[in-house]
This record gives structure tokens, C-alpha cells and sequence, in this order.
């Protein structure tokens, strides 16, 4: 793949963020920085530099897809109320385990099977305490 201007300050900014930005939120920091780069170059660099495993597609129910620059492997949850995307880190026991139970369930060895992002859904910290002020 092509490393052009606009497609290595995405990166930079992907790579520099835990907060899973959509597009949008790409384009805006991107344009602060580079005015004339427009939102479908955005959107297009951002699905070459996920197809390449550069960075990280993370589908969401609200169809705005978040996108995440850090690659090591973790998790996520997204807040039933908020729609918050927070990572969840496991150690290497964990994901271990997670995988001898992922092979099991399928018949594969633990060797034939790849990371990829799983998304947990629940309620965050912040509207659990909100929920709890409002009752």
C-alpha cells in the first residue's frame, strides 16, 4: 500500500488516540491540520488502512463504524445508554483461555484461530452511577 500525505497523518492520529473515533471525528482533527483533505479521503484511507490491518474496524449497531490505532490484542464494551467504547484488557491467561474455548467450540486448535475484535455490551460505570442518583 501507497503512504501518501493524507494517509499517514490518519494514521498518526489513529495511533494516537484510544478514544475509537468514527470518520468523522477523524476528519475533523485531520482538517485542522491538513484543510484541504476532504471526508471521503478520510473514509477512504481509513478502510485501506483497516483492510491492510494497520488499524482497526470496529462495527457498531448505530452503522458509524469506530476505528481503533491500537493493535495489540484487547477487547471492547459499548454502553448500552451512552454508546461509550471503552477497551477492556485481558492478560495473557485470559485470552488464552478465551481461545482454548473458542477452538473447542469449533474443532480447531488453539494455532488456527485468529485474534479479532469482540465487542461486549453493558452498562459503563458513568450511567450505572446515574441510574443510581435518579432512583
Amino acid at each position: 500500500m501507497n503512504y501518501s500525505r493524507q494517509r499517514n497523518l490518519i494514521l498518526e492520529i489513529m495511533k494516537n488516540t484510544y478514544a475509537h473515533p468514527t470518520a468523522e471525528e477523524v476528519y475533523a482533527q485531520a482538517s485542522k491540520q491538513m484543510p484541504s483533505m476532504g471526508i471521503a479521503t478520510v473514509y477512504r484511507n481509513l478502510n485501506q488502512l483497516a483492510e491492510a490491518g494497520e488499524i482497526v474496524r470496529i462495527p457498531v449497531e448505530d452503522g458509524k463504524d469506530r476505528f481503533d490505532g491500537q493493535l495489540e490484542e484487547h477487547y471492547h464494551m459499548i454502553c448500552n445508554e451512552c454508546g461509550a467504547l471503552v477497551d477492556l484488557h485481558a492478560d495473557e491467561e485470559e485470552i488464552e483461555k478465551l481461545k482454548a474455548m473458542m477452538a473447542e467450540s469449533f474443532n480447531l486448535k488453539n494455532d488456527e484461530l485468529e485474534f479479532a475484535p469482540i465487542i461486549l455490551k453493558g452498562v459503563c460505570d458513568k450511567c450505572n452511577k446515574a441510574k443510581k442518583r435518579r432512583s
